[in-house]
């Protein structure tokens, strides 16, 4: 049989051997310095034997700490309630609005900074508004029926 130490290390070995040393520095046995030097030789041995003397002086103890338990799984989230069509026009009703509103202060800045009346070109985009308060309120009257 041969020397275990001159068997050629394999990735896994040196992954150990590098574990152990990063935990030694964790544990305050390791400066920075010798940290680099020695990960920097776990990662360029060729055999078990050139890994072994970096941590040899080092205590067993000195193993790496458990994996933290995986964080609990999410609940599936539950499905959206489905919107009513009442609703569902109530927020058409507002997304009209919110767009009416917000072309007319445009329009009241440009005024403004200009110091004249300009054409009142909002009225264009208050049309969907129109028609979607008619459709809520033309729902409603079929409801009352």
């Amino acid at each position: 049989m041969t020397d275990p130490d001159g068997l050629r290390a394999g990735n896994d070995d040196r992954e150990r051997v590098v574990t152990q040393l990063n935990t030694a520095f964790a544990e305050g046995r390791l400066e920075m310095a010798e940290l680099d030097e020695r990960v920097a030789a776990a990662y360029a041995a060729k055999t078990i034997g050139q890994l072994r003397p970096l941590t040899a002086d080092l205590p067993i103890s000195a193993a790496p700490a458990p994996r933290p338990a995986p964080p609990p799984a999410r609940p599936a989230p539950a499905e959206p309630e489905p919107v009513s069509d009442r609703q569902g026009r109530r927020a058409a009703v507002a997304g009209a609005l919110g767009l009416f509103l917000v072309n007319v202060l445009v329009w009241a800045a440009v005024s403004l900074g200009t110091r004249e009346w300009v054409y009142f070109w909002p009225v264009w985009t208050a049309i969907p508004l129109v028609f979607a308060v008619a459709n809520l309120v033309g729902q409603g009257r079929r409801r009352d029926r």
